[in-house]
């Protein structure tokens, strides 16, 4: 009998463990009412990250926070009510972290190569938690997000002359 249950709970373990590996690259996605939640399961370990966009929220001034996550011991991102473009400069680090004063300087280093620009004034709320193993990749996980969420754009950072601009362009299919 004993050697019977050892049987039994070995399988057990490896049908979860062979599971677990068929699932580790696979990305899941939750719907909660207008919300989207993802999923993403890195391929160096098991942990976790999460990301998720909704629409305008009113009554929220226009911001983000930065700050250490608990349940996932890593850190996390909460922004709300930011234009696309806005989101994007957050995510390659063009915008100066809660400066206001240099705001306008960063909107003059924005390039919009798109055949609709009016689409990125619409206003995002964007959530990002991030497991300790993965805090040195936290900005590459955020554009990593807004390139899955947002795949018909391309943002990357081009020095012309002596500055850096951020330029965002439609994707070509």
């Amino acid at each position: 009998m004993k050697k019977t249950m050892k049987m039994v709970v070995m399988a057990a373990l490896c049908l979860n463990f062979c599971y677990g590996q068929a699932q580790k690259d696979c990305p899941t996605e939750k719907k909660k009412g207008a919300k989207s939640i993802k999923e993403a399961h890195t391929s160096a370990n098991t942990q976790v990250f999460k990301y998720a966009f909704t629409g305008y929220k009113s009554g929220y001034k226009t911001g983000y926070r930065i700050s250490n996550d608990e349940f996932l011991k890593g850190k996390s991102i909460t922004v709300r009510n930011y234009k696309l473009k806005d989101l994007y400069a957050l995510a390659l680090r063009l915008e100066p972290p809660h400066d206001s004063s240099e705001r306008e300087a960063v909107q003059d280093r924005i390039i919009l190569d798109l055949r609709q620009p009016e689409k990125l004034e619409k206003l995002y709320c964007y959530k990002l938690a991030v497991p300790y193993q993965q805090q040195d990749n936290f900005w590459v996980i955020m554009q990593r997000s807004l390139s899955e969420e947002f795949p018909e754009y391309t943002a990357v950072m081009e020095r012309r002359g002596k500055e850096y601009f951020m330029v965002i362009r439609d994707k070509e299919y």
